[in-house]
């Protein structure tokens, strides 16, 4: 499981949208709520709102997060992905959400 877990990060870190992600922070607006996502190189992520969980990224290249309140979800990885950058996904319950890249605090 250990071993699972290392390789996936690993994976994960030499992506070079993964590596923007988790220098820089994922603004995720649902149209109602607005909240920052912060990712870690060691897999796991925190939100601004206080919930948090790990992320990986599938055999598949997607990019995929497990939160601690058990809700999963995978979305497609955006090549070459920079600060500013905006695009369109679903959250875990399949409603669509803006994701946007910004840069770090």
């Amino acid at each position: 499981m250990l071993s699972t877990m290392i390789a996936a990060v690993m994976l994960a870190t030499a992506n070079p949208a993964a590596e923007a992600l988790t220098q820089n922070a994922l603004q995720v607006d649902t149209g109602t709520v607005t909240y920052i996502v912060y990712f870690e190189a060691d897999g796991t992520y925190a939100t601004s709102m206080g919930s948090g969980g790990t992320w990986e990224i599938n055999e598949g290249g997607e990019f995929c997060v497990s939160s601690t309140a058990g809700n999963a979800n995978c979305q497609p990885l955006m090549d070459n992905v920079a600060v500013g950058d905006t695009w369109q996904g679903e959250n875990a319950a399949g409603e669509p959400v803006t994701f946007t890249l910004i840069a770090r605090e």
